[in-house]
């Protein structure tokens, strides 16, 4: 039977990670699932050229933990791939991304993907999309292990196993989706139906060190000393919401998996299920949770995020911190931002709110604002 597994991660100590990478495959039974001459691929979060301290990419000492653990087992067909949005078109550009995310030293062990090649995959029978165009290294994968970084998301709430996939298409159709589905709830029915195609075999979700606030990349980071695991990632991400007391109704990534009947309410949990969170998990601007106990405010707070959610949407504007890097015009699905009088500006009309400049930008300098439809 498909469950969850969660242990306590204090460190991303080399020996301590294998150890712990080690039970997470074997509470699965994962050596018995792999094939000697499998091809295995490893998609990690790698969203943006920021070293692993800063908790927006999945720590390369888990990747490489999750490599030895493969080996000893004996695989050694093993690729790890990721594809960032933006203006991304050049190996030399991938290449600069594991330089300063701490994975260069993997090329040792594993085979990092630099080939953006890509074919389209059929999606589940019933979806809106009715196919994905999905890298190469991964559409070819006999065995596919996802390892998200737990992260909060302007747009999403939280991204764990779903959202991590979105790294499966190649980097420059990233921003038509966002035209396509400007809404959170349509893009996480997305997400959810490219879940569903890319079909992960096993998750491991590096939650030793996450970000909190205004991810996914110019957040806080925190310390959470944990490690997730299961075959089912819709039903992964809904347990650490929950195990994390995220309301639920506040990600729509869940909502959308509820909505498809991918969730069920029965999977049982092994491992460190006495975990106590010291303090709830600071939430996006836009989805601000309160604290559990007050009761009458949480619901106050959820009706009143139901109206300014119906009337108001975010948008960006630049701070002084902008250095006119131009990556958040070249990854903007509509075209609205565009340098003027020597800094960046928004056009509100044309801006949808999909939030990509934040993610993309160096310096953490997009304040989002709010304004009316």
């Amino acid at each position: 039977m498909t469950h969850h597994t969660v242990f306590k991660t204090n460190s991303y100590d080399r020996e301590t990670l294998l150890q712990i990478i080690t039970r997470h495959f074997e509470a699965h039974g994962i050596a018995d699932e792999i094939p000697a001459d499998a091809r295995v691929l490893i998609k990690p979060n790698l969203v943006a050229n920021k070293d692993s301290a800063f908790a927006v990419t999945t720590n390369p000492e888990l990747v490489f933990a999750v490599i030895r653990y493969l080996k000893s087992i004996g695989i050694n067909d093993i690729t790890v791939a990721d594809c960032p949005g933006g203006a991304l078109l050049l190996f030399t550009q991938m290449n600069e991304i594991y330089k300063d995310t701490g994975y260069s030293f993997i090329s040792e062990y594993a085979h990092l993907n630099t080939d953006f090649a890509s074919r389209d995959v059929e999606a589940p029978e019933g979806s809106v999309n009715s196919s994905f165009n999905i890298l190469n290294a991964i559409a070819d994968a006999d065995y596919i292990i996802n390892l998200p970084k737990l992260k909060t998301h302007n747009l999403t709430c939280i991204t764990a196993g779903v959202k991590n996939l979105f790294g499966c298409i190649p980097g420059l159709q990233k921003p038509a989706f966002h035209a396509k589905y400007p809404s959170a709830k349509d893009f996480s029915n997305m997400l959810v139906e490219l879940a569903a195609t890319v079909k992960p075999n096993f998750t491991i979700v590096d939650a030793v060190d996450i970000m909190e606030g205004n991810g996914p990349t110019n957040g806080k980071r925190r310390h959470l000393g944990l490690t997730f695991s299961s075959k089912d990632v819709f039903g992964l991400d809904d347990f650490i919401v929950g195990f994390l007391g995220v309301p639920k109704e506040a990600v729509p990534t869940i909502q959308a998996s509820k909505g498809k009947n991918l969730l069920s309410d029965n999977y049982p949990v092994s491992g460190d299920t006495d975990f106590v969170l010291e303090k709830p998990i600071l939430l996006p601007e836009a989805y601000e949770a309160k604290s559990k106990s007050d009761k009458v405010f949480a619901k106050v707070n959820t009706l009143f995020r139901k109206v300014s959610d119906a009337l108001l949407e975010s948008y960006p504007q630049m701070t002084d911190d902008c250095i006119l890097c131009g990556k958040c015009i070249a990854t903007c699905p509509k075209k609205a931002l565009k340098i003027q009088n020597g800094k960046i500006n928004v056009d509100k009309k044309t801006c949808i709110g999909c939030l990509c400049c934040d993610e993309v930008c160096p310096n953490a300098a997009v304040k989002i604002r709010k304004k009316l439809r």
